[in-house]
């Protein structure tokens, strides 16, 4: 393979600029890029290949000071992602003659980088071989003679003459040989032997797959009982003799490490009968292996692997009894590392005991007597351990093991929980003790915090689902004798994370209580509700005490005699809130606003005066965050609208407007004589306006006032009110986007909740909008416009079409600017977004406004619309190119129901599609082509938007391909050609003629539209992997 000397020392110098102690920003992008590009291009195999034959020798030199690592590393890694994520074919050489040169320099002994590159690339090559080619080879060459050396490539030569039942003319037979003919070291052996098995099951091709797996399967026992033996005691010979020489024994003890992977994954990909691997020495050692420190983790996954390989317990029975025993006898050395706080042994050990238990799960709740109970108590002492991190591991298990339960007959159960009923117990008063905030928390990192959490929810789930097997009598019981003890204690020695836990315990089984024989429940509860305030010695504890109100709120409705103390207790929360900076820590106010709000929705008839004063007392004096006050009032809200009666609605509504409306107005006069005002002040305004039209749900056939269009809903009633203040606020604020959008969400809202009784505003609306948008296009008015046309699109009077044309016109003329350049598209992706959205739903509400002469040649306005779409392709950005590949997808659906149900409506969209799409030289439809596959094959197109259920390649192809499949196919062949022949656009050259092909057979010989899709999906994450194969190689 001749390499070009230009391109070798271009390569060189961008590797230089690269990797400078002092680079240029400039220069490396300019090389980063040079490297990327050239890594996709024929030539790097030769280029590549020739590096490596230049620098390895030196960089394996003992005497070489400077080993060129990058150089080295750049070349390994561009030959192993062509071979294994390009499928590409190295020219000059046959695979076999690469496989043979990559063994050669795996024996110089690369660097640790590089070397596992070149194992990954001979890998890759194996099954390529043409199995004729080896057969030759095994036929030339006499069979590989046993060695008199006494160093360990001698060994693995004995071995591999004395393996026998294993095809001498395979892969693994050739290239086993041939790296132990070239004195490799026995670290390399055992990286071949970790990857292949690996590899094996990834290959895209099913033959090469097929034929590497059966080579797999019969050298699974040599490997497993022969090589992998030989290699630990190999390593574990050179251990010992290293002595004090420290990169030798750690030389060493990586070998010893890559064995035990090597294992693992010979057992999870090969099939090995549970008798062969009961005899197996290397697994008989598992325990030895556990022992030793450097070798813990890795023999924790060998173990691990072990389990999940062997789970059936008919079919594995040999290796369970053998196993089990062995693993039990764990538990002494889990009790000495969680004395000695040995974290790292916990968890490996925890891992080990979970997996087991979970593996062998049917027996553990089976009727047969197997010691199941000591099982549960070893993953009860796991669950006990101090370190959450530790308990954490065995969570999946309880959840597992309870859903077992729960799944098995009644009796069964019975009979299991006779049992079990102890140990389940222990475990509530495990999860009860982890639930308790550690001193800690407030100085771990959020993410921690977070965590922490998380886990405390997973233990509720794991409380409420022990209810569920054995009554939430026991566990409620529980919390009430926790309390109990905890405050007989002298205050000073009362843990507030203590208290906490108990009662977030008591919230979690809320479900269970409930449901729960009042008699056996009532009598606790109560016991809780009458001391809650007493609870207030934390700013957590009143943050759970909240979210128990919340959560018993069904129970209090029924004993309304706790009411006034809990919304008391709620309204002591507030205010503390608001004086006490750890309240808002812990987010105490929200939880009380929550729990208000709970009780203002379900006990309004009790409550709602209260609760009502309360609200406008908070808002009139600015004591809460607005989002917390909002919370308060869609209680308010929709506790009133439970009433059915209208009056006491009318009557609410004007209690909670008048003060919005006199802050508004006060704003808008001081900004008419001039003083500065916060749109933030607006902004909670419209907030509150905004929970209004949200939560104010009224049915005006149950109200007292009756449905008819003579009365107005009350929302329209506040629309009226409020209508002079939004045009003003866009006038006083058109720059703030917050603000803009929160006027546009009360416009959606009005049309949502208003209906026909809006009407009468429509033309106002779209005036406001319009004028507006030209002014400063924005992609809030665009959406509110869509509304418009959802909530109107099907009144098809002439004055609300004429509208409907207005309002698409202005926002066309005003839009199609950005799409006369990419950067402006780049700049105003969520107006691209929000226009196609938009005009997409016009094709189906008023699809005769875009038929209409637009333009000064009569072209209709759909026209300009389409070219549109095809330029906003160009750029990348996920929602942009859903919305423009929906309005695309609509109007070809549009053109299949014109074209076989034609209407008077669409009688001029056959035409136009015909003009927009197939008419002209460079017409329409095949620069759309180009462009999805342009966008597929080069990446610019997001590998989210290649298929989705609407907005995607996929789904335009489908719907081109029904309205005119030949046109598509001679147009994806030309594309095709010219980017794959022709290399233009120049990366497409990652792709072969081969596969072009084959994509374009498999798309138009699809038998239904989910294949046609399934295609398209799978041809599109090919190119996607392509594009990302030089990104960084997560191998």
């Amino acid at each position: 393979m001749a390499a070009d000397a230009s391109s070798e020392a271009a390569v060189l110098a961008a590797l230089e600029a690269l990797y400078h102690p002092t680079p240029q920003p400039s220069t490396q992008r300019a090389a980063d890029a040079f490297l990327r590009g050239f890594q996709l291009s024929p030539a790097a195999f030769g280029v590549c290949a020739a590096l490596l034959e230049r620098f390895l020798p030196s960089a394996s030199s003992a005497a070489s000071s400077a080993q060129p690592t990058p150089v080295l590393f750049f070349a390994a890694q561009t030959l192993a992602t062509k071979l294994r994520r390009q499928h590409a074919f190295p020219p000059a050489w046959s695979h076999l003659a690469l496989s043979e040169r990559l063994v050669a320099w795996l024996a110089l002994a690369p660097p640790k980088l590089v070397h596992t590159q070149l194992v990954l690339a001979l890998v890759a090559c194996l099954p390529r071989i043409p199995p004729l080619e080896l057969q030759a080879r095994a036929a030339a060459s006499p069979t590989t003679s046993t060695s008199t050396s006494s160093g360990p490539t001698g060994s693995i030569t004995a071995l591999l003459s004395a393996a026998s039942g294993t095809d001498s003319s395979g892969v693994l037979s050739f290239v086993l040989g041939a790296l132990a003919r070239a004195q490799v070291a026995p670290a390399t052996l055992a990286e071949l032997l970790v990857v292949v098995v690996e590899e094996a099951a990834e290959i895209p091709e099913r033959s090469a797959r097929e034929r590497l797996r059966a080579e797999v399967a019969q050298w699974a026992v040599p490997v497993l009982d022969q090589l992998l033996p030989q290699l630990m005691q190999e390593a574990a010979t050179a251990a010992a003799a290293a002595g004090s020489h420290r990169q030798h024994q750690a030389e060493a003890v990586a070998t010893q490490q890559t064995v035990l992977r090597a294992a693992k994954n010979w057992l999870r990909y090969a099939s090995v009968s549970p008798g062969v691997v009961v005899r197996n020495p290397l697994l008989q050692s598992f325990v030895a292996f556990l022992n030793q420190d450097d070798l813990f983790d890795v023999a924790v996954d060998l173990v691990v692997e072990l389990v999940r390989s062997y789970h059936d317990v008919q079919r594995d029975l040999v290796l369970v009894q053998w196993l089990v025993p062995q693993l039990m006898q764990l538990r002494d050395a889990f009790q000495r590392a969680a004395a000695a706080d040995d974290t790292d042994t916990c968890l490996g050990l925890c891992r080990i005991f979970t997996e087991m238990a979970e593996a062998y799960l049917p027996l553990l709740v089976g009727d047969l007597e197997m010691g199941q109970a000591a099982v549960v108590g070893l993953l009860l002492d796991c669950m006990s351990c101090p370190d959450v991190e530790v308990a954490d591991v065995t969570v999946p298990f309880w959840f597992r093991f309870i859903e077992e339960l729960l799944r098995t007959e009644r009796a069964e159960r019975d009979a299991a929980l006779g049992k079990l009923a102890p140990s389940l117990l222990r475990l509530a008063g495990i999860c009860m003790q982890h639930l308790q905030f550690q001193d800690a928390f407030p100085r771990l990192p959020a993410d921690k915090q977070q965590d922490f959490k998380l886990f405390r929810h997973e233990l509720g789930d794991i409380l409420r689902d022990v209810c569920e097997l054995l009554g939430a009598e026991a566990i409620l019981q529980h919390c009430v004798q926790g309390l109990e003890q905890i405050f007989q204690q002298p205050a000073e020695q009362r843990r507030w994370e203590a208290i906490e836990a108990h009662l977030f315990a008591f919230r979690s089984i809320a479900r269970h209580v409930e449901r729960a024989n009042p008699e056996a429940v009532n009598a606790p509860v109560e016991l809780i509700f009458q001391h809650l305030p007493r609870f207030s010695e934390h700013p957590a504890i009143c943050y759970t005490s909240c979210l128990i109100v919340s959560r018993y709120v069904a129970w209090l409705q029924q004993h309304p005699a706790f009411l006034p103390a809990q919304l008391a207790f709620l309204n002591q929360n507030v205010m503390s809130s608001t004086q006490d900076p750890r309240f808002a820590d812990w987010d105490v106010a929200r939880a009380a606003a929550a729990a208000i709000r709970s009780i203002a929705t379900d006990c309004w008839p009790l409550v709602g005066r209260e609760v009502t004063a309360f609200y406008l007392h908070l808002e009139a004096h600015d004591i809460l965050a607005v989002d917390d006050q909002t919370f308060i009032l869609e209680g308010v809200l929709a506790g009133v609208a439970s009433t059915r009666d209208l009056g006491a609605v009318l009557g609410l509504l004007e209690q909670v407007l008048e003060p919005i409306g006199q802050r508004l107005s006060a704003l808008l006069t001081a900004a008419a004589t001039g003083a500065s005002v916060s749109p933030a002040a607006a902004a909670v305004e419209l907030s509150r306006l905004i929970c209004i039209y949200d939560h104010l749900d009224v049915d005006m056939r149950a109200m007292g006032g009756g449905g008819g269009a003579e009365t107005p809903h009350p929302l329209m009633t506040l629309t009226e009110k409020v209508w002079p203040l939004f045009n003003q606020l866009l006038l006083l604020f058109r720059g703030k986007d917050d603000l803009v959008e929160r006027v546009c969400r009360c416009y959606k809202r009005i049309l949502r909740t208003c209906g026909s009784q809006f009407k009468p505003f429509l033309p106002q609306l779209v005036d406001n909008l319009l004028a507006f948008y030209q002014s400063d296009p924005k992609s809030s008015y665009l959406y509110a416009g869509n509304m418009v046309l959802k909530y109107f699109g099907r009144d098809e009077s002439d004055e609300v079409v004429n509208l409907f044309a207005k309002l698409l016109r202005v926002f066309a003329e005003t839009t199609f600017p950005i799409f006369k350049a990419r950067a402006t598209v780049q700049a105003h992706p969520d107006v691209v977004e929000e226009f196609f959205f938009l005009v997409q739903r016009s094709l189906t509400c008023v699809p005769q406004v875009l038929l209409a002469p637009w333009s000064t040649d009569g072209a209709p306005l759909l026209n300009s619309l389409f070219q549109c779409a095809v330029v906003s392709l160009e750029v990348s950005h996920n929602e942009a190119n859903k919305a423009a590949l929906c309005f695309l997808e609509e109007m070809l659906v549009l053109g299949l129901q014109t074209c076989s149900n034609p209407t008077p409506r669409l009688a001029a969209f056959e035409s136009v599609l015909e003009q927009s799409f197939f008419a002209g030289e460079s017409c329409g439809g095949q620069q759309l082509v180009n462009h999805l596959l342009s966008g597929v094959v080069l990446g610019t197109v997001p590998v989210s938007r290649l298929d989705a259920d609407y907005g995607s390649v996929a789904g335009v192809l489908v719907q081109f391909a029904k309205l005119d499949g030949q046109r598509l196919q001679e147009w994806m062949s030309a594309w095709f050609v010219e980017a794959v022949t022709m290399g233009n656009p120049p990366p497409a050259g990652f792709l072969t003629s081969d596969e072009a092909g084959e994509f374009q057979r498999d798309l138009f010989s699809s038998s239904s539209e989910r294949s046609f899709r399934r295609v398209a999906r799978h041809f599109g994450k090919l190119c996607a992997s392509r594009n990302t194969a030089f990104k960084g190689d997560d191998d």
